[in-house]
This record gives C-alpha cells, sequence and structure tokens, in this order.
C-alpha cells in the first residue's frame, strides 16, 4: 500500500473541505500526484476549487498546482460500481433493469458512502497517486461510514442470499392454483409465500431476489473489495486528521470524533484548529474626531474577542486524551478569492512537519 490515503473529518460548518482542498494542494506543490475525493452531498469541493467535478477524476490548477479532484454523484457512484463489480456486460444490464436496483440505490443507508469508499479503494489501487486525501461529510458521525463494510459483509452472507432467492420462489409459486390433497404441504409454503407477497408484495420481492441472484454472482469480487476497504482503514500509513473551529459545537464535534477514531484503534494524525486569530492586528491609532475611529475601535475590539476565543479553544483541544503533540492550528484567511484561500492555507499546511513526512 505505497499510496497514502488521508481521511479528513470535522463537523459542519469548520472549512473541513475547503482544509481538504488545501491539503491536497500543500502535497501536489511537493510533488506528490495527488486526488482530492469527497463524499460530501453538497458541492463545497466544486467551488473551492473553482470547476465543474463529478465521479470521473478531473484535472485541476490552482494557482499553478496541478492536482486531482472527484466529487461522486450518489447515483452516478453507484452506476459506477455496477460498472465495476460486474464483468459480465448482460449481468449489468439486468442489474440497471431491475426496478429495486434504483430504489436500493437511492434508499439504503451507506449506499454512497460505501461505493465512494470503494471508488477510492480503487484510485489508491491504480498505482496513479502518491496521495488521496477523502473529504468526509461533515458531520460527527462521519466515521460511521468506516463500519459500512461490516454491514455489507453480513448483507452479502450466503444465508441471506439463500433466504431471499428462496422467499422470491415461494412467492411466484403462491400464484398458482390450490394443489390437491396430496400436495397440501408443498401448499402451505406457497401459502406462506402469499402473505408474504401480500404484506410487501409479489413483484417487489421478485426484484429484490433477482437482485440478490446476481450479487450471488458478484459476492466473491465484492467481498474482496469490502476487506480491501477495511485493511486499507486500518492501515498504519492512512493518516486522520480532525478538523476543529473556535466555537462549543465544533470542539464538541472534535472531541467525539478523537475519542471515536481512538476507539476504533484508529490514531488521528493531526488535529486542525482551523480559523483561529491568535494575535491583533495592529490598527493605527485615530484622533478622537476622525469618523473612521468609531469603527476602528469596533473591529480591535471585535479581534480582541476572536483571540480570546481561539485561546481558549486551543485550551480545550489541548485537555484532549493523546491530542497535545498533534494539535496544530490554521489561521482566518480574510480573502474571498477560493484560489487564494487555498494558496495561503496550502503554504501553512507546508510549514507543518506533519503532512510532508514520510
Amino acid at each position: 500500500m505505497s499510496t497514502r490515503l488521508w481521511t479528513v473529518v470535522g463537523g459542519g460548518g469548520v472549512g473541513k473541505t475547503t482544509t481538504s482542498a488545501a491539503l491536497g494542494m500543500c502535497l501536489a506543490r511537493a510533488g506528490r500526484r495527488t486526488l482530492v475525493v469527497t463524499v460530501d452531498p453538497a458541492r463545497r469541493l466544486a467551488d473551492a476549487l473553482g470547476v465543474r467535478l463529478d465521479v470521473r477524476a478531473t484535472r485541476v490548477c490552482v494557482d499553478g498546482v496541478e492536482l486531482e479532484a472527484r466529487m461522486p454523484d450518489a447515483r452516478a457512484s453507484v452506476d459506477h460500481f455496477v460498472d465495476w463489480l460486474w464483468l459480465d456486460p448482460a449481468a449489468r444490464d439486468r442489474v440497471r433493469a431491475n426496478p429495486m436496483y434504483q430504489e436500493l440505490g437511492n434508499a439504503l443507508a451507506g449506499v454512497h458512502e460505501m461505493v465512494s469508499l470503494a471508488v477510492v479503494e480503487n484510485d489508491l489501487a491504480s498505482g496513479r497517486f502518491d496521495d488521496v486525501v477523502l473529504d468526509t461529510a461533515p458531520s460527527r458521525h462521519a466515521l460511521e461510514l468506516f463500519d459500512y463494510p461490516a454491514k455489507l459483509v453480513k448483507m452479502l452472507d450466503e444465508r441471506t442470499l439463500r433466504f431471499m432467492i428462496g422467499l422470491s420462489r415461494l412467492a411466484g409459486a403462491a400464484l398458482e392454483e390450490r394443489p390437491d390433497e396430496s400436495r397440501l404441504f408443498s401448499w402451505g409454503k406457497r401459502r406462506a409465500g402469499s402473505l408474504v407477497s401480500q404484506l410487501v408484495g409479489q413483484t417487489a420481492i421478485v426484484n429484490i431476489a433477482a437482485l440478490f441472484v446476481e450479487l450471488e454472482t458478484a459476492r466473491e469480487r465484492w467481498l474482496a473489495l469490502v476487506e480491501n476497504v477495511e485493511r486499507r482503514l486500518a492501515h498504519p500509513s492512512t493518516r486522520y486528521v480532525v478538523i476543529a473551529a473556535p466555537s462549543g459545537a465544533a470542539l464538541d464535534d472534535a472531541a467525539y470524533l478523537s475519542a471515536e477514531l481512538l476507539r476504533r484503534r484508529l490514531k488521528p494524525s493531526a488535529l486542525l484548529l482551523n480559523r483561529t486569530r491568535m494575535t491583533p492586528t495592529a490598527w493605527p491609532a485615530l484622533g478622537a474626531g476622525d469618523p473612521l475611529a468609531p469603527l476602528i475601535d469596533l473591529l480591535a475590539k471585535e479581534e480582541r474577542q476572536a483571540v480570546k476565543q481561539a485561546q481558549l479553544a486551543l485550551e480545550r483541544v489541548q485537555s484532549l486524551p493523546g491530542a497535545k503533540r498533534i494539535i496544530h492550528t490554521l489561521p482566518a484567511v480574510d480573502d474571498v478569492d477560493p484560489a487564494r484561500v487555498l494558496s495561503t492555507l496550502s503554504g501553512c499546511l507546508a510549514q507543518q512537519p506533519w503532512v510532508l513526512a514520510p
């Protein structure tokens, strides 16, 4: 596993996606072939990079630095995954034509995240990149996506597949006429299938079971991918970066995510306190009669409050278990141009030894 995976987690509104893009830019500036991927359904990464992104890796250039980025769409991700999972074109067509495929692809919890992880694993295994930065959805529950591989293993259990196939046969048999007395036992089984058909819908059962039949043919390929994803997440080269900001909710999320990583025996590589002001601006001294004096005083007061808030936030994150040695800060960047913001943040990250360390 020579390609390194960076997994970036954090609550909403902490600048996580911008920081992920800046991290990718920092790595690319150092000459590393870099891909940035987001599973966040919002288009924040595309906005940060100033380009249109989709499930396919797209080459972007920011401030003279080239890297690649992708932003998997939920529906396109599942379709892309089907193309990879089933090698037989006829099987792919059957899966795509199954009405339950459309429903399951949109409704199953974790499908988008798991497919995104699968796409990322293919990127990692391709040898095209030195670093892949994975920007997770903005939530304190972002780490739940790491639980999906185990859940899929259970879903693909052979007994589950056989049960669904058998259920389909029962449902189909229930449509036959009532048999004579010598076939009473078989008729009883069909009545059970009829009951299930009435509760769920016979067509739905047959479609679901047909989808599971197709899954059985690709089971070994899917399980191998799931195992690779789990192994990748636990690999020592995989780095976990927790993003926080100087606010109560953001610090709560960071504390929770750090604890969850440790509970999973996944050591955080860095805890980044974003948008910090550690020193106030040296504003010019104006006379009492100057019309700009009240505005300057207000700005200076707000900055002093921001500095105090950042200092309190830093003290709090330093109290988290095992966090002292991995805490770093990123400044608040007063610029509206996304490219300049990314360039400034990537420069700050380049000065932090944990980023470019082997």
